[in-house]
């Protein structure tokens, strides 16, 4: 069978063939001293006030009175106690032994002071790592890898059914939605036929021809490191569900020595506006379980590990009329890896008395930014932060993560 390139584009569009940017960014090169960055995204606004709960401060049982997470202490569905102010959701619970163990860090008060409160327009904010979406057309993750571009085929990966805005941009990302669906969607045995001709369509300078060859050898190159094959470790157990299972394949790149260098992972349904109590909870069991799942299978591997999990913004202090949340500022931000200095709830409270709100919002307090920037600058090799996160001057640091 001869191929012309009309008969190429069918076979393309009809097969799951990814296609990974050209590589025309290269920067200062890779840094082989630098963690593996995992940003896990819980999109629809996570409750930072029900997930990790202020049950020192009486205004939160003031204004949630019939939601609030009873004190630690008073029940089985009472907060889990941290650091004698705040707690953990009960359903969050799985995350305790890891905060314990130092493992775990959280960020109260964490966001960006934006007036809006569009899910859309918050999340583009966050995931360009900018207060000015005009300013920036890619994301924060992938200006870093830009000045410290991965050599390996899978030094970026973004796992779901589109690449996350974060990733988004000129350093090359590869979009995967599963280890087994990465490959030539061709039936009748016919895919290594389909290969060769598709490698031989196109000359060197090309830049359709090239991505496809890139993409041709990633599968091939997936297919010889067989990351299927490793099993999680430790007693490691994952729930079966889209993101556990993402998480599990996350780890088994990353076990698999392809050269990750970071990836990006999307956790919905945080969007709460009625009868919460019915939906954070198996949310937030989900979570908690998947990154002690996570953290557990990779064992020694999670010292050269991160995750941060993000959001686009909080929830109003106040319940509304249907039990809910509607969407508010400050929220939460959880650090897990062997770098981080855990066993602490950074914060910087401003308290949930009337005067201390924002239009009825927790007051943002530390800028997630400070944070990632801290992180690039410790933990991942550095980079030219005003790059990676225009219009943010800030030299305010959390003192969350030790220097690698």
């Amino acid at each position: 069978m001869k191929l012309d390139r009309r008969d190429f584009l069918k076979v393309s569009a009809a097969a799951t063939l990814p296609f990974a940017a050209p590589r025309l960014v290269f920067g200062q090169g890779p840094v082989a001293n630098a963690d593996v960055l995992v940003v896990v995204f819980q999109r629809g606004g996570l409750d930072g006030l029900q997930a990790v709960v202020p049950h020192g401060d009486a205004d939160y049982y003031r204004l949630r009175p019939t939601i609030g997470i009873p004190r630690p202490g008073t029940g089985a569905n009472a907060a889990i106690d941290l650091d004698g102010f705040f707690g953990l959701h009960p359903s969050a619970a799985p995350l305790k032994a890891l905060y314990d163990a130092g493992r775990l860090a959280i960020i109260h008060g964490a966001g960006l002071e934006t007036s809006s409160r569009s899910h859309f327009e918050c999340q583009d904010l966050y995931e360009r790592g900018s207060a000015d979406i005009s300013q920036v057309g890619d994301g924060w993750v992938n200006r870093y890898l830009q000045s410290n571009t991965p050599d390996a085929t899978f030094g970026a990966v973004a796992i779901g059914r589109a690449i996350q805005p974060s990733m988004r941009g000129p350093s090359p990302v590869l979009g995967i939605s599963t280890i087994a669906n990465f490959r030539l969607g061709v039936a009748g045995g016919r895919a290594a036929e389909i290969e060769r001709q598709l490698a031989g369509l196109y000359g060197a300078g090309d830049t359709l021809g090239l991505n496809a060859r890139k993409a041709i050898g990633a599968i091939d190159e997936l297919a010889a490191a067989n990351p299927s094959a490793r099993v999680p470790e430790h007693g490691a157990s994952y729930p079966n569900t889209n993101f556990g299972n993402q998480m599990r394949e996350l780890a088994q790149l990353i076990k698999s020595d392809l050269g990750l260098r970071a990836a990006a992972v999307d956790i919905g349904g945080w969007d709460h506006h009625a009868n919460i109590g019915n939906f954070i909870g198996p949310l937030l069991d989900e979570l908690s379980r998947v990154l002690a799942a996570f953290d557990a299978d990779l064992g020694p591997r999670m010292a050269n590990v991160t995750v941060v999990t993000m959001t686009e913004f909080g929830r109003r202090v106040q319940q509304n009329g249907s039990n809910g949340t509607d969407h508010g500022a400050g929220s939460v931000m959880f650090l897990l890896g062997g770098g981080v200095l855990g066993r602490q709830v950074i914060r910087s409270w401003p308290g949930l008395r009337n005067q201390d709100l924002v239009n009825g919002d927790l007051r943002v307090t530390i800028d997630y930014r400070s944070v990632l920037a801290e992180l690039i600058e410790k933990r991942m090799g550095g980079a030219d932060l005003a790059h990676v996160f225009p219009g943010f001057a800030s030299a305010s640091r959390t003192g969350v993560f030790a220097r690698r």
